[in-house]
């Protein structure tokens, strides 16, 4: 670190802990308390209720939850599977050959998705 005294790197360490705090788990306790309430009309909810976790996993709603997370977990088996093809045939050929199949697998991440999203909605529509 460049802070070098110690009370300097702790006052640092409070803010990156306090920034963090704020930043990723503040917004999931807002989601939370707002998914266990029944009603939020002013600075803290009223009425805890489960009723919207029973909700989504009844019906018509745990289908799509059960269908979206099935596609999920599909769609990572195949990235796993292609990404281990990928590595084992970069490391079975020449240098020359392992540059342009390392720039192959590396232009998915190279081109933007929204790009790519735009280009499929052109297509098919």
């Amino acid at each position: 670190m460049l802070i070098w005294s110690r009370k300097g790197r702790a006052a640092a360490g409070a803010l990156a802990v306090t920034l963090f705090a704020g930043v990723f788990l503040l917004p999931l306790a807002v989601i939370l308390l707002s998914s266990l309430s029944k009603q939020w009309n002013g600075l803290l909810p009223t009425g805890f209720t489960f009723a919207h976790f029973v909700n989504a996993f009844r019906g018509a709603a745990w289908d799509s939850l059960f269908s979206s997370l099935m596609v999920g977990f599909c769609a990572s088996l195949l990235a796993l599977l292609c990404g281990m093809w990928a590595a084992l045939a970069l490391r079975q050929h020449g240098a020359t050959l392992q540059k342009y199949l390392g720039l192959a697998f590396y232009l998915p991440s190279a081109i933007p998705s929204v790009s790519v999203g735009l280009g499929i909605l052109v297509a098919f529509s």
